[in-house]
């Protein structure tokens, strides 16, 4: 009976010697039971990144209201010509005083990185002035346009329109210093009308004649610095289809 109480007794004592000493090691021996620290060896990781992240270049870059990087200026100022199909058509032009007027306050560019490709595009208004050579107006006469002869003296009579203008171009080079673009453009045509001013201060307008809607046309500009030369050609013509006379416009100049 002692020998199993004593059994009991030791089986306990390890036990709870276990328990209490979690960082021991439990030895037997010859010399009896006996208790050792373990030895722990801990180890330190360190991770280093073989990854490089590198952000990449942009290809392209998009610009808005930045005239610097926009072929298409603020503010162009042209000259129409007229070429008709018919040379006796009475639409005959005094070139010089038949002026173009535009005015781009909304601009946007998208180029390369480089700036030296792109594409600009604008908003804006557009006012085309013909400035009859001969004293003579226009009237519309069973919706067609008809030339009337004027009979009292005048200082001048043309022909107005006020468009809305869409432009886009495409452009080589930096329009901030030399640049090269061709494009198109069309104009929503808003209001139309004859003005005559007489000798004396007296004006008659006209208004609303059957024209084009929708006026498209092509365009070339050479820009240096803040300036450009350009051309405009309206191969559509003016006037509706059998509404008035027949011809293309054309206009030339320069751009701030």
């Amino acid at each position: 009976m002692k020998k199993i109480v004593g059994l009991l007794m030791l089986v306990a004592g390890v036990f709870a010697a276990t328990v209490k000493a979690d960082a021991q090691t439990l030895k037997l021996g010859i010399e009896g039971i006996s208790f050792e620290p373990d030895t722990v060896v801990k180890e330190t990781v360190h991770y280093h990144s073989a990854v490089s992240v590198k952000k990449k270049e942009k290809s392209t870059a998009i610009y808005i209201g930045n005239y610097k990087s926009s072929s298409i200026r603020l503010f162009e100022y042209g000259w129409n010509m007229v070429e008709r199909e018919n040379p006796g058509d009475f639409f005959e032009l005094n070139n010089w005083k038949s002026q173009q007027v535009t005015i781009n306050p909304f601009n946007m560019s998208i180029t390369n990185a480089g700036r030296n490709v792109g594409l600009s595009m604008a908003l804006g208004l557009r006012f085309n002035n013909y400035r009859f050579m001969d004293p003579v107006t226009m009237e519309k006469v069973g919706g067609v346009v008809t030339p009337v002869p004027i009979l009292k003296d005048i200082k001048k009579s043309k022909f107005t329109t006020a468009a809305l203008h869409i432009p886009a171009e495409f452009t080589i080079g930096k329009p901030s210093r030399f640049a090269v673009s061709v494009g198109g453009f069309a104009d929503i045509v808003c209001r139309s009308h004859t003005k005559i001013k007489y000798v004396g201060g007296n004006k008659d307008k006209v208004w609303n004649f059957p024209v084009n809607f929708i006026q498209y046309g092509f365009s070339a500009r050479v820009s240096c610095k803040y300036v450009s030369l350009y051309c405009n050609w309206y191969p559509q013509g003016l006037f509706k289809s059998d509404k008035g006379p027949k011809m293309e416009v054309w206009s030339i100049g320069i751009g701030f």
